[in-house]
């Protein structure tokens, strides 16, 4: 069987897949990985060749760019999002625009017009050449399900997350439905169609959601909506490195870690900055040895370092969370999914961009964390918090809930049965 991945150009949503990937090879099977050129991260074609993946580039840096370029740059507590906030109940209405405005930039006329190949046109003929029986597509990258449908690949939806395009659509067909709504064209439709006819197909809803959905969130944490979602084990990949000598030795005293993951520069408008120098110096008494990865201007920032802190550029998680006690971080899907791999505690201060929040409440409500607000972050409150999850049994107890949790879900080898099953019955 011939699979192909298709993924949004940023190594967060790469990492989630390569196991499944991994998978899916070891069980004789061609994997080919495509994305488009690197927008949030310039590394993301690096990253599937160094993870031993066969990689497609198909373009795109410039639309990507102009359409993220609100997400990145934005500020304020107007500034567009994909997050769903559980406390907003029309965050849904904000992240469906944004979701509008990524899509186009897929196959964008102006691309056209301008002597340029939309990223659409080069998947389908790679796609048309090439052959798969099964493409698997991100969420934010649904030309994949137009890739497969012209080639006859049956096509499923891999979640990085929670499914938020899944509740959008979900909310707008709702919408659409209600004779009171002032919502009389389905707003997604400007831009599939006319993608769509290009190729001889007609909309159909797996478009966006796929023929299945194959689903690495937690059960407990996944939306009741009326798809079908096969579960996969989410296995933590952050990427390799060679192991540091300090990491394997002789621990004389609690390590805790902290990362921002590849967000750690967006922390801007109501979400203030990070306050890294004063955070540093509170646990500069404490009886720990803290690894924080930074860049450049945060390590700047946080000028002379206590004795007990230890920053990096880069550290994967798998290699340094299981000598640690704890975990500070964003709220992150493949932090999270790290911290419940080695059952570690987790103090979230949650970065609202996709599912932060719903992770930092779930940490929360199932015992194995506490949240710390980030639009308020208040040091002398986290160092407390820290100080709580190091001492407190029970935060161990709850870790160990969710990581028995993760278990209940089958690894990526015992999906790869289930996906052969399913690529025969769909193939057309």
């Amino acid at each position: 069987m011939r699979v192909l991945f298709t993924i949004f150009p940023a190594s967060a949503h790469l990492y989630p897949a390569i196991p499944l990937a991994w998978a899916l090879q070891s069980a004789g099977h061609e994997v080919v990985v495509a994305s488009p050129e690197g927008v949030v991260d310039q590394k993301v074609i690096e990253n599937i060749t160094s993870a031993g993946l066969t990689a497609v580039t198909l373009g795109g840096k410039e639309e990507l760019t102009a359409s993220l370029a609100p997400l990145i740059a934005g500020a304020g507590p107007n500034r567009p999002t994909l997050a769903l906030d559980p406390d907003d109940p029309n965050a849904w209405r904000t992240a469906r625009a944004v979701l509008g405005g990524m899509f186009n930039a897929y196959y964008p006329p102006a691309a056209v017009e301008g002597g340029r190949r939309p990223v659409l046109d080069t998947l389908v003929e790679f796609a048309q050449g090439w052959r798969p029986d099964l493409v698997l597509w991100d969420p934010l990258a649904p030309t994949g399900a137009v890739a497969a449908r012209a080639c006859g690949a049956a096509h499923a939806r891999l979640l990085f997350g929670t499914d938020n395009v899944g509740l959008v659509r979900a909310k707008t067909r709702q919408e659409l439905a209600d004779p009171s709504s002032d919502l009389t064209e389905d707003p997604w439709l400007p831009w599939l169609r006319p993608v769509l006819e290009r190729y001889g197909l007609d909309f159909t809803e797996e478009t966006l959601t796929g023929q299945w959905t194959l689903d690495l969130t937690q059960s407990r944490m996944r939306t009741p909506l009326d798809l079908t979602y096969v579960p996969v084990r989410r296995v933590p990949y952050n990427g390799a490195t060679t192991l540091p000598d300090w990491l394997h030795a002789r621990q004389e005293r609690p390590r805790v870690v902290l990362t921002l993951g590849v967000s750690r520069r967006l922390l801007a408008g109501r979400h203030s900055g990070f306050p890294m120098r004063e955070f540093f110096e509170s646990v500069s008494g404490l009886d720990l040895e803290l690894v924080a990865t930074l860049n450049s201007e945060q390590l700047e920032a946080a000028g002379t370092l206590p004795d007990n802190v230890r920053a990096l550029a880069y550290l994967p998680l798998n290699q340094v969370l299981p000598t640690s006690s704890a975990i500070i971080h964003h709220g992150g899907g493949g932090t999270f999914a790290a911290a419940v791999a080695f059952k570690v505690p987790q103090l979230v201060v949650p970065l609202p961009m996709w599912d932060e929040m719903v992770t930092a409440r779930y940490v929360a409500r199932r015992g194995a964390g506490l949240v710390a607000d980030p639009a308020a972050i208040d040091v002398d409150s986290m160092q407390k918090d820290l100080v709580r999850l190091l001492e407190e049994p029970s935060f161990q107890l709850g870790a160990r809930a969710l990581y028995e949790d993760m278990l209940a879900a089958p690894a990526p080898k015992d999906v790869v049965p289930v996906l052969e099953r399913l690529a025969a019955e769909h193939r057309g």
